[in-house]
């Protein structure tokens, strides 16, 4: 007993972290702007991007094994004809709207592509973009039926 005296005793509960749901949607809305900044790095430098989840299959034997699965990821960012690049944000599977009859952000060159993506994920955090979230997330709401 005299190891036990020599630590410090609490009587403390585990909580589970809360969150509003401004932040589960921001953190929702980073998660998928972080995977467009890699889809992007991966261009910029030339290079194939492939995401992967992890996915729990029954093997050959009948056991359970977690393996490892190709992603399917759109880019948000394309680019014209004349060759400037724009971004749409998506969230809750529609288009965000930015301004009044604006959906894109026009980045102009290649180039610029990971720095507007890093910025929006800043705008994102610090809470600039949570009406249109909202906004995006009430129009795919659909009625209650009516009994």
């Amino acid at each position: 007993m005299s190891t036990l005296t020599k630590l410090k005793l609490a009587n403390a509960s585990r909580k589970p972290i809360e969150e509003t749901p401004e932040e589960r949607m921001r953190n929702r809305m980073v998660a998928h702007l972080t995977e467009q900044l890699e889809m992007a790095t991966a261009l910029a430098e030339g290079r194939p991007y492939k995401a992967t989840r992890t996915v729990r299959e029954k093997g050959e034997d009948g056991t359970t094994v977690t393996v490892e699965r190709e992603k399917r990821l759109r880019p948000w960012y394309w680019h014209d004809l004349t060759g400037k690049w724009f971004i749409e944000l998506r969230y809750a599977n529609t288009v965000l709207a930015l301004g009044k009859d604006q959906n894109a952000i026009e980045i102009g060159t290649k180039d610029k592509l990971v720095q507007t993506i890093q910025t929006i994920i800043d705008a994102v955090k610090a809470g600039e973009l949570d009406a249109a979230m909202k906004a995006a997330l009430a129009a795919r709401k659909k009625p209650g039926k009516s009994a």
